[in-house]
């Protein structure tokens, strides 16, 4: 197996239950306005991982941002028809991701507690992958500027390729903590191939009891 198809087969691990929530949100609301959002979010999932598989680091890392953006915004324009067209017609309008989680925490009842039980149990290293992420597409600071001296050097080292891919598996827990967090009140109706995962990480009985009251 090239290594290529090796790094193909570890970001699709890594997205696994990125693209089981997507199979799930798009069956529970068929025919929304907003879906491409989710659409979208499945296609930087793939752009992440080709871009990985090719030694472009810096290109997948704005894949990654963009899944955690696009996931957030169909969460909230999937209900708001009126505002989703408007940023269709006029371009403006769109929420940013700090607006979005303060909007499911405002309405959503069970959200941030059950948020919260789920970042004291994070297996991921980066609280909020996003703003490393951030940091890099917008070059916040000297480690995080490109440095290409010829077109080779855009071909990232074999380790900066494996650490997208953790990357990729820090940005699917994140994205994962979040709908987990607002759609467990229907946990049996989710994909049982979700089920394990999250069970796994509960550390004692009170913490899940917490989680799903």
């Amino acid at each position: 197996m090239s290594r290529g198809d090796a790094v193909l087969l570890q970001a699709e691990s890594a997205s696994e239950h990125l693209l089981l929530w997507l199979g799930y949100l798009k069956e529970i609301e068929k025919d929304n306005a907003a879906n491409c959002l989710l659409e979208g979010a499945a296609s930087a999932i793939r752009e992440a991982a080709a871009c990985i598989a090719l030694g472009l680091v810096r290109p997948a890392l704005n894949s990654l941002r963009l899944q955690i953006d696009l996931f957030l915004a169909w969460l909230y324009f999937k209900d708001h028809k009126v505002e989703w067209e408007r940023v269709q017609s006029k371009g403006d309008g769109f929420k940013l991701k700090n607006e979005i989680i303060k909007y499911l925490g405002d309405n959503f009842d069970a959200f941030s507690r059950r948020y919260g039980v789920l970042e004291a149990i994070k297996q991921r290293r980066e609280k909020e992958p996003y703003r490393l992420l951030s940091a890099h597409v917008h070059g916040q600071s000297e480690p995080a500027l490109p440095k290409i001296e010829s077109p080779a050097d855009v071909v990232a080292s074999i380790s900066l390729q494996d650490e997208a891919i953790a990357l990729q598996k820090e940005c699917s827990e994140y994205i994962g903590d979040i709908l987990y967090s607002l759609y467990s009140n229907n946990w049996h109706a989710l994909p049982s191939n979700l089920h394990p995962a999250l069970i796994a990480r509960f550390k004692t009985k009170p913490q899940q009891a917490e989680f799903f009251e």
